[in-house]
């Protein structure tokens, strides 16, 4: 049972990885989904890039993944409130936007219970805490 919180780890954060480096390298497609009202859209998706690379590196390693886990929870309710919501009520036969917001919620709630319960055994938090 020991590697349960490892494997469960890996699986959430390899998809933050990814779409990170998606956010750098295809930049100017991901800037159209960034809401109108907000300034600076490249730099938001540079900036959220970023943290969804270091956060996920985070959470994989196990590394101050309560506050990695929380800080990719505040990402993913500020993407689904922003981004995903707004866009349910013109969706009409559109499935998409309900997806999105489907996932992300259930991705942003996975999040938080890392960040409550931690990286579990086999993480360099847990390395931490034993030498103290």
């Amino acid at each position: 049972m020991k590697y349960v919180p490892l494997i469960g780890r890996v699986l959430f954060s390899i998809m933050f990885i990814l779409f990170g480096m998606n956010h750098l390298t295809a930049g100017d497609t991901m800037n159209g989904m960034v809401p109108s009202f907000l300034p600076f859209p490249g730099l938001i998706v540079l900036a959220t890039g970023i943290l969804l690379i270091v956060g996920g590196i985070a959470v994989l390693i196990g590394y101050k993944t309560k506050l990695a886990a929380l800080a990719l929870a505040v990402f993913l309710l500020a993407t689904t409130f922003l981004t995903w919501a707004p866009q349910l009520a013109s969706a009409g036969d559109d499935m998409i936007p309900m997806t999105m917001f489907m996932k992300d919620m259930s991705l942003a709630g996975a999040a938080l219970l890392i960040s409550y319960f931690g990286a579990g055994p086999m993480s360099l938090d847990a390395k931490a805490e034993a030498k103290v």
